[in-house]
C-alpha cells in the first residue's frame, strides 16, 4: 500500500461566491493503490452548521511528466478506477469492494486505454464518470473534516508514473440543526 502524503491541497481565490480546491494524486506506474488526503477542516464551522457544497468536478488523467500523454500499457488494455470519498479506503482491498452504495463517496469515475503499438499505432481512450457533483441539482454537501482522492489501476503504465489531478468548483453553505444531523446520517456507513 502506498499513500501519498507530498501532495498539498491549493485554493485558488475567489469568483463571486464559489472558489475552486484542486489537488493531485500521484500515481506510481504500477498503479498500486494510492490515497491522498485532502483537508477540509478550514472551509468548514461545526460550531456554526457550516458545510461545503462541491458543485463541479473537472478531473484529469495524465502522464507525471507529459500532462498531454495519459497512462498507457502496450498491447494492451490498462483500466484506471478512482474515487472522492468523505473516508479512507486505506487498503486496495477495501477500495476494490467500494461502489456507489457506499455513502462516502461523493465522485468516482474510471478510465481505460487500449494501445496496440507493435502492430499498428491504434489506440482507444475512454473517460467514464459513474458520479459527479454536478449531476445533482444542489451540487454534493460535505460537512467532513477531509476528503480522500483514491486511485488504484489494473496495470503498469508503460509511461511510467501518472498524476490524477482534479479541480472542484464549491462554495459553503450554513445549515439548519435537522439538515446537518440529516447530512451527517446520509454519509455515515
Amino acid at each position: 500500500m502506498f499513500i501519498n502524503r507530498t501532495t498539498s491541497v491549493r485554493v485558488m481565490a475567489k469568483a463571486g461566491s464559489t472558489f475552486f480546491l484542486r489537488a493531485k494524486l500521484e500515481m506510481p506506474a504500477d498503479g498500486a493503490f494510492t490515497e491522498q488526503e485532502i483537508p477540509l477542516g478550514a472551509f468548514l464551522n461545526p460550531l456554526a452548521d457550516q458545510a461545503l457544497v462541491i458543485h463541479n468536478i473537472e478531473v484529469q488523467i495524465a502522464d507525471a511528466s507529459a500532462p498531454d500523454t495519459p497512462p498507457f500499457i502496450e498491447d494492451g488494455i490498462l483500466n484506471f478506477g478512482w474515487n472522492l470519498a468523505t473516508a479512507a479506503a486505506q487498503t486496495g482491498t477495501i477500495w476494490n469492494a467500494t461502489f456507489l452504495d457506499d455513502n462516502s463517496i461523493v465522485a468516482s469515475g474510471r478510465y481505460s486505454v487500449a494501445a496496440n503499438l507493435t502492430g499498428g499505432s491504434s489506440f482507444y481512450e475512454s473517460q467514464v464518470r459513474d458520479m459527479m457533483p454536478q449531476t445533482w441539482t444542489a451540487g454534493y454537501t460535505v460537512a467532513s473534516e477531509a476528503l480522500y482522492l483514491s486511485g488504484h489501476a489494473s496495470a503498469t503504465s508503460a509511461g511510467g508514473a501518472y498524476n490524477l489531478s482534479v479541480v472542484m468548483e464549491c462554495s459553503q453553505i450554513k445549515l439548519g440543526k435537522n439538515e446537518a444531523i440529516n447530512l451527517a446520517l446520509s454519509q455515515t456507513n
